[in-house]
């Protein structure tokens, strides 16, 4: 057993990030650890993507002993499993459940996220916003330029994904690659957000639509609402 705090770096080098009512973000990852057996890592982030917390358990480790990783999980309670799909995480989630309370294994399966939902998220607003311009425009005196963000969003969703993929330049083992490359991609997402909101919030007729947000509004309040259920557990 593995714990990133001691030995994994963090590319990226985002530090923890904090939001009020929210805990954030959980990665969960199967696949060949350092020895070339089943292993496990979980990777625990703040709403953002902030690294807080990274581990990898083989499944020998296991086998052997659940206290540390019972330990670790419950550090997950009210954080939301990210992965490309909300089926993803269950499916890890899956490999493990024998070994977790039943009623943690359903809360968390109860609060995943997927990626997807994310960028179509930001797409949805930008086209939001883009309309709030053009009606703006209408009774506008001077002439108005379009928005422009730093980076487009393809409307073909295997090519929106395919922007944000991240592959890390390198990894520990394979299954820290894999919970790497989700991690990077969520925080692809997010910047792509973030972006978004800069971009509008710099006309000042579409700062009534609201002050910016750090996340999108339903993955926000997603959060929010996943917080409570799973922190009693963790308590």
């Amino acid at each position: 057993m593995t714990s990133a705090e001691e030995s994994i770096v963090d590319e990226s080098g985002i530090v923890a990030d904090y939001l009020p009512g929210v805990r954030g973000h959980g990665v969960l990852a199967a696949g060949f650890g350092v020895d070339d057996k089943d292993s496990l890592a979980v990777w625990k982030l703040g709403p953002t993507g902030g690294l807080s917390g990274a581990w990898v358990f083989s499944q020998e480790d296991l086998a052997r002993d659940t206290t540390r990783f019972h330990a670790v999980m419950h550090m997950l309670a009210g954080r939301c499993l990210v992965g490309w799909t909300r089926q993803a995480p269950v499916d890890v989630l899956s490999k493990v459940a024998h070994l977790l309370p039943t009623k943690l294994v359903d809360e968390f399966a109860a609060g995943v996220a997927s990626i997807a939902d994310l960028l179509d998220e930001v797409c949805e607003h930008r086209e939001r916003y883009g309309a709030a311009l053009e009606a703006y425009r209408a009774t506008a005196k001077s002439k108005l330029a379009p928005l422009a963000w730093a980076q487009d969003v393809p409307a073909d969703r295997e090519a929106a994904e395919r922007l944000i993929s991240f592959q890390p330049s390198c990894a520990a083992s394979p299954v820290v690659a894999s919970a790497l490359s989700i991690v990077g991609s969520f925080r692809r997402a997010v910047e792509l957000w973030q972006d978004t909101e800069q971009v509008r919030y710099r006309r000042s007729y579409l700062r009534s639509l609201g002050e910016p947000q750090p996340l999108p509004p339903r993955w926000l309040a997603h959060l929010r609402a996943t917080a409570p259920g799973l922190a009693r557990i963790g308590e």
